[in-house]
């Protein structure tokens, strides 16, 4: 499948053996085995198609449908940046919820201070702008 796939990317993108092979530095000949099955590229070649095509490397290989591309977009980061901040926030909500009741005492002291810190020294941030949802729920909730 990885012959196939292969053809038909460099189709569409409109190259021969030739070109191919140049930009990726190796032989015409390497290109044509590939084309017709004798041989695999290594992981790292592998790699090196996947960015030329822009195509997914399990497309390449004939193992996905998914022509997209392996490019993270700027809503993929986003979306990265948004799941870190979640799990620093559920992490931190965690740790505070299973401390003794001492150790809860503690932490909120801390937060007033800071907060009155932060007021005093105009660097608290502004609560609008800010959406939160949260819901705890015990084992033995129902």
């Amino acid at each position: 499948m990885f012959a196939k796939r292969l053809k038909e990317s460099r189709a569409e993108k409109g190259i021969t053996q030739v070109q191919l092979a140049a930009d990726l530095g190796v032989s015409k000949g390497t290109v044509a085995m590939w084309e017709t099955g004798k041989r695999e590229p290594n992981f790292e070649m592998l790699c090196e198609l996947s960015d030329y095509f822009d195509r997914r490397i399990d497309y390449i290989l004939g193992h996905s449908e998914d022509k997209s591309s392996p490019k993270m977009t700027d809503e993929d980061y986003e979306d990265l940046g948004r799941w870190e901040v979640d799990n620093f926030f559920y992490e931190t909500i965690m740790n505070y919820l299973v401390l003794d009741e001492y150790g809860k005492y503690a932490v909120e002291g801390l937060i007033k201070a800071e907060m009155i810190r932060c007021a005093n020294n105009g660097t608290l941030l502004p609560k609008s702008g800010i959406a939160l949802s949260l819901r705890i729920k015990k084992d033995n909730d129902k």
